[in-house]
């Protein structure tokens, strides 16, 4: 069967060599499949957290994209006060030229 003749301590010694790589393997297969279970509980949470984040991320997008249209709002907003500036000037001056009448007829009471 062999080559050579395999005294029977050298058979045994290789038996024992085997059986602890079998050992050895068996162990860290266990390992292994533990690993890879805990890895897949993992992926399944975030699969599922994804799931439940997704409509809030879909709401938070719907609920900002005005904001794109915040510049053109702020010129908007520039421009009528750019136009309201002279509107408001114009009412002081009324404003002071009735409290000068206002003191002239009425003699200065108030």
């Amino acid at each position: 069967m062999f080559l050579i003749e395999l005294t029977p301590d050298v058979a045994n010694t290789i038996k024992i060599v085997w059986w602890i790589g079998i050992a050895v393997a068996l162990i860290v297969t266990v390992i292994d499949v533990h690993l890879l279970i805990r890895v897949i509980k993992a992926a399944r949470k975030i699969d599922d957290l994804a799931d439940r984040t997704l409509p809030a991320a879909v709401g938070i997008v719907e609920n900002t994209s005005a904001l794109k249209n915040l510049t053109a709002t702020n010129e908007v907003a520039a421009a009528l006060i750019a136009g309201a500036t002279p509107i408001v000037n114009v009412a002081d001056a009324i404003n002071k030229k009735l409290a000068a009448v206002s003191a002239f007829v009425g003699g200065g009471k108030k």
